[in-house]
């Protein structure tokens, strides 16, 4: 076997693989001689069947079989001992490559097109400038994390009357027709809404003031204008359109007021049962750092990616782009279009940099960036412990995080995760961090707008 490198621009090479007859006669001989040896067919005795049938029934495949077998170990060998650092894998390079005809060819030729990875020298250090956002919360933020708070630990109260819009109805919608009968087999299904949901003024006044049994007939496409809503209460997802916009007949089975909590001691015992908070100005401070820890999980996500987007940036790594993008309509088979491909390539070009450049830190930084697999355990471990729980040598959390863990999705998107906090720790601690204060609506217009 003979292969050799051409190489076609900066990025872009094309390997020759030259097959003869030696290369595979051996092995090929090899596999008849196995298949004549297990071949049962009339006339003759088991293992005798003459090589000549064999080779007819059997020689094409098992030489094609092992043809292609050879030139995938040579390809994989001599990228492997000439260190070539290719980008995806090689694609045949169809210009070159003639029709095979195994019936007649003894020697055969290969080529395959590869992109190369750029060659460049990369450290990570206090020349990088990335910023980082601190989300200023303001008193409208506080005040809208108390009212969802209320909202929360509302109270029900069972009323024997409806008499506010703010009042809740539970009961059983039974389809009827015109005259007001209960359709045979039609539509059944208890339901729950809010008076004050009912779009219809009319409507809304005919169910205050009702008791528990009364019975009231509703079109409850035209009361709430809204065919998801209505579907949800039927429990009919899926359709169809004339039991949606049908009347029903509602029965009420209870009448419930939602009482939200009152702003004082009881509810700050509720959020926080171990901590002793007095006044409502200590409550908004402990909330308000609540929102502080919540924002700094996205401000850290933003950070990770403005850092990923200066060094790629810095760095101005070119790549085979066409080989790049044959290589991804390849890989993605049906899945995408050359148009959509098109679109969305700087986006994969800037992942194929971002990959080139990660394997050069992790050359710098070793085991500072490695996500181990006791890391994963005790990443799913640790939910436990935020649940009460004791992770501790505990024989039946231990079978839990095996299983949790068979999931090759979830321990992937657990190892994502640690990875990410790795890097953002190393890239806190190794470049030079420009602090911004932004209120959350900033924040998020410019997270919105990052790729």
């Amino acid at each position: 076997m003979n292969i050799t490198k051409e190489t076609v621009g900066d990025l872009n090479a094309i390997i020759h693989i030259n097959l003869t007859e030696e290369d595979y006669i051996g092995q090929v001989n090899t596999e008849l001689t196995n298949y004549r040896k297990k071949a049962s067919m009339p006339g003759f005795r088991p293992g005798k069947v003459p090589m000549g049938i064999i080779k007819k029934m059997y020689g094409k495949s098992v030489l094609a079989e092992e043809v292609n077998k050879k030139v995938s170990e040579g390809l994989n060998n001599y990228i492997l001992e000439n260190k070539l650092n290719i980008l995806g894998y090689p694609i045949p390079n169809m210009e070159k490559n003639a029709t095979i005809d195994f019936d007649s060819q003894k020697d055969f030729d290969f080529y395959f097109d590869i992109g190369l990875a750029p060659e460049f020298e990369f450290e990570l250090n206090d020349k990088v400038k990335v910023p980082y956002y601190k989300i200023k919360i303001t008193a409208k933020e506080v005040n809208k994390a108390i009212e969802d708070l209320k909202v929360r630990f509302a109270e029900e109260e069972q009323l024997e009357k409806s008499e506010e819009l703010t009042d809740a109805l539970q009961g059983l919608f039974t389809e009827v027709d015109e005259n007001g009968e209960a359709v045979a087999g039609g539509v059944s299904n208890e339901g729950f809404f809010r008076i004050e949901d009912v779009k219809l003024k009319t409507l809304q006044n005919k169910l205050l003031g009702r008791k528990k049994g009364d019975k009231v007939v509703i079109n409850l496409f035209k009361a709430f204008k809204d065919e998801q809503k209505v579907a949800s209460l039927l429990n009919l997802h899926e359709g169809p359109e004339e039991k949606i916009k049908a009347d029903y007949e509602f029965e009420i089975k209870s009448i419930l007021r939602i009482k939200n909590a009152d702003l004082n001691e009881d509810l700050f015992r509720k959020v926080y049962p171990n901590e002793d908070i007095a006044d409502e100005k200590a409550f908004k401070k402990r909330l308000k750092e609540d929102l502080a820890t919540h924002y700094a999980r996205d401000t850290d996500r933003q950070f990770l990616a403005d850092a990923i987007n200066e060094v790629v940036s810095m760095t101005g790594l070119e790549l085979p782009d066409e080989f790049m993008k044959r290589w991804l309509m390849e890989n993605n088979q049906g899945k995408i279009s050359k148009e959509q491909l098109d679109e969305q390539y700087d986006s994969y070009a800037k992942t194929f940099r971002w990959q080139l450049i990660e394997s050069k830190l992790h050359e710098q930084f070793g085991e500072d960036i490695q996500v181990k697999e006791e890391e994963v355990r005790n990443k799913v471990k640790a939910y436990f412990n935020t649940m009460g729980g004791d992770s501790g040598a505990n024989p039946q959390i231990e079978a839990i995080v095996d299983s949790v863990l068979q999931n090759e999705e979830e321990k992937q998107r657990i190892y994502n995760d640690l990875l990410d906090e790795k890097f953002i720790h190393l890239f806190k601690n190794n470049v030079t961090i420009q602090e911004k204060e932004v209120d959350s609506e900033k924040f998020f217009e410019i997270a919105s707008n990052t790729k």
